[in-house]
């Protein structure tokens, strides 16, 4: 079994849900930070959810609206994903929030 600290980083071009990180299919996933800066003009939202892939269904879990010219860690604690689980993000306009998030991935092999 390895850990393997790892960064997914983003940038949000569009207003679709985007997946930031898929978690191996031998391994679980621990999302320690998720880190967005609005580097637009204006005030917006950006959305975080949870994607189980066992249940084939999205969770929301935060919803911030982050200040031009201001960043925000979007999640408010750690965030576990298991096998095929995603992290995805959505912003209400594109091209507004770059970011990274800081995952310690544990690998059963």
């Amino acid at each position: 079994m390895a850990n393997i600290y790892k960064n997914a980083n983003f940038d949000l071009n569009s207003t679709s849900v985007i997946d930031v990180y898929t978690c191996p299919s031998n391994s679980r996933a621990i999302i320690q930070n998720i880190h967005a800066a609005n580097v637009g003009g204006g005030n917006t939202e950006i959305k975080a959810f949870l994607y189980d892939n066992s249940a084939t269904t999205a969770f929301q879990f935060a919803e911030h609206t982050v200040n031009s010219g201001d960043s925000k860690s979007i999640s408010d604690g750690s965030i576990v994903l298991e096998e095929n689980d995603k992290l995805q993000l959505q912003a209400a306009t594109a091209d507004i929030f770059e970011g990274t998030c800081a995952i310690l991935e544990i690998n059963r092999d």
